[in-house]
């Protein structure tokens, strides 16, 4: 069993995501924005971090540099709608950031579930799954 926290604006998104986790027998925490997610992680450290990218407040981008400061162990997978915004490329941009994957939405939770098992293996030393 993982700690997750799930970063999305989208209530019924998140609410949907946190089900398949949590059927998946995982301890799940959401919240709204950056600012919400990063005082979870104060709260309780997660393991996994699912961060949207344009959110209000404060954004995805701002989250995983933080996230990544100050809590350099979490394994964080960036989510979004598009992959550029402008001329930002918003998938290598989270990935430089420290983002360890990238997945546009939509997707099916089952997918990220599967995700998050080989991340948190392979920060294990296992190979992932």
């Amino acid at each position: 069993m993982a700690r997750i926290l799930i970063i999305d604006d989208d209530v019924p998104f998140r609410q949907a995501l946190a089900k398949h986790f949590e059927l998946a027998g995982h301890d799940v925490r959401q919240a709204a924005d950056g600012d919400s997610g990063l005082r979870a992680c104060a709260r309780s450290p997660a393991d996994v971090v699912l961060v949207d990218i344009f959110m209000p407040g404060q954004g995805g981008l701002k989250t995983i540099d933080r996230l990544r400061l100050e809590w350099p162990g979490v394994k964080i997978i960036a989510m979004s709608g598009v992959t550029s915004a402008g001329t930002l490329d918003v998938e290598g941009h989270a990935i430089a950031l420290g983002a360890h994957r990238f997945v546009g939405k939509p997707f099916e939770g089952a997918a990220m579930v599967t995700l998050v098992t080989q991340l948190l293996a392979g920060a294990k030393g296992l190979p992932p799954t």
